[in-house]
């Protein structure tokens, strides 16, 4: 059994329209391989919002703008949305749910960095049946969402901050920044098995029967995501080692069921996510500093320490999970970066008042 730690109050210590949006906002189009984006000094200590799967449904979207005011009032460095702009069966994948996304992080005083959620791409081909109609294709879903939120080297919000992308590969939703003494990475994986499917995991009233094709070519996409997604990785701790980083951050939206957790009985609903945590393993373990990983999907607020070392170790001490909030939940997660704690990294739930029914 891998051992967990949290204390009580859960810190732990250890496209023409897009074009058209980007040109309007003043975005800088030009690339630049610096990653050192931040204005902070190594040892100067900051906070960050951590938040997604929000909004949801009518209650979420009435509690939003309550969530985004508060996090506005705390003056945090940045902020990051890991994934899923709406409830699985609320509504299509239609362009005005991501053009609303968009005026919504514009809303926010300081950056916001966005990575995508399965519910945005992954599950629009029609997971959650009629409610979802019309049905997309998953790919152009994601296509539309690139030209949208990642076509420049800028994040979004009223004030940015310059992000280095994996353009050359394809995957501008795949990022890096650096603040301060820590490095950064946003990365593309995805809730319902990281978008690698099966017939037995499609079912439910009125969900459509894909195709045995339409089944492959998904499931090439995964494989060419995750492919690149582990080079983006391996590229971002060697920077992070370059340059001398204290931590690394990664956010991505899926929930990758460390150690079974939630006691699921058919491996094809996350068979997909055993090579993250293998990879995730690996690097921290060559990594000198402390090492989180930001994800959402389960909706569940927890902080711990999942991984084990290689081959039956001890708990790897230098690597925290923190679940962000979601759904009916539309709070926040604070974290403060403080190179001159031996953690570098401490997690706090933020609960918005107005949304604590």
């Amino acid at each position: 059994m891998q051992l967990k730690q949290i204390d009580p109050i859960g810190r732990v210590i250890a496209s023409f329209a897009a074009a058209t949006i980007v040109a309007a906002a003043g975005y800088q189009l030009s690339a630049n391989a610096d990653d050192r984006h931040g204005d902070r000094e190594d040892d100067e200590a900051y906070t960050i919002a951590l938040f997604g799967d929000v909004p949801y449904n009518a209650l979420g979207k009435s509690q939003y703008p309550a969530l985004l005011a508060d996090i506005n009032r705390a003056h945090v460095a940045f902020s990051v949305h890991d994934g899923d702009l709406k409830a699985s069966g609320d509504g299509p994948c239609s362009d005005s749910l991501y053009y609303t996304a968009l005026n919504h992080f514009n809303s926010l005083e300081r950056p916001l960095i966005f990575v995508p959620g399965d519910n945005d791409w992954t599950d629009c081909w029609g997971r959650y049946g009629p409610a979802t109609l019309p049905y997309s294709d998953p790919e152009e879903r994601l296509d539309f969402e690139r030209n949208l939120f990642f076509s420049t080297d800028r994040s979004l919000g009223k004030s940015t901050l310059r992000i280095t992308r994996q353009n050359a590969e394809g995957y501008p939703e795949n990022q890096r920044w650096k603040v301060g003494p820590v490095v950064y990475l946003g990365l593309n994986v995805q809730g319902s098995n990281d978008n690698y499917p099966y017939h037995d995991t499609e079912t439910g009233n009125g969900v459509p029967v894909r195709s045995d094709a339409e089944i492959q070519r998904q499931r090439n996409e995964e494989i060419a995501r995750k492919a690149a997604d582990f080079r983006w990785l391996e590229e971002g701790f060697e920077y992070a080692t370059r340059v001398n980083a204290k931590g690394v951050m990664i956010i991505w939206q899926a929930d990758p069921n460390f150690n079974n957790e939630e006691h699921l009985t058919n491996p094809h609903d996350f068979d997909a996510y055993g090579d993250y945590i293998d990879e995730l393993r690996r690097l921290t373990e060559a990594f000198v500093g402390q090492v989180a990983l930001v994800h959402g999907d389960s909706h569940y607020f927890k902080v711990d320490k999942p991984l084990n070392h290689t081959a039956g170790g001890g708990v790897l001490g230098n690597f925290t999970r923190v679940e962000t909030f979601g759904s009916r939940n539309t709070h926040w997660v604070q974290a403060r970066i403080d190179a001159h704690d031996p953690n570098v990294f401490v997690f706090e739930p933020r609960i918005v008042t107005a949304n604590a029914q």
